[in-house]
């Protein structure tokens, strides 16, 4: 199975997913082992994905229901 599959065949090519960042102490930028300080939309020709950089979505609500729900 390829890493792409997991997320869809088309992967935006941003740092904030490369294999060679690091998270800063900032949220706007990351620590690039090839090219520094980069911001987190960056892309260069030494991007390389890793699946383990994305944040899941969170879980959505769930609905609330009543007893009157459940009675016929």
């Amino acid at each position: 199975m390829a890493t792409d599959s997991l997320f869809g065949n088309r992967i935006q090519e941003a740092c904030i997913y490369c294999e060679y960042s690091y998270p800063s102490g900032r949220d706007d930028a990351l620590l690039c082992f090839k090219k520094g300080i980069v911001k987190t939309d960056h892309s260069c020709s030494k991007f390389r994905y890793d699946p383990l950089m994305r944040v899941p979505r969170l879980p959505r609500e769930l609905e609330t229901f009543s007893d009157g729900d459940f009675t016929l």
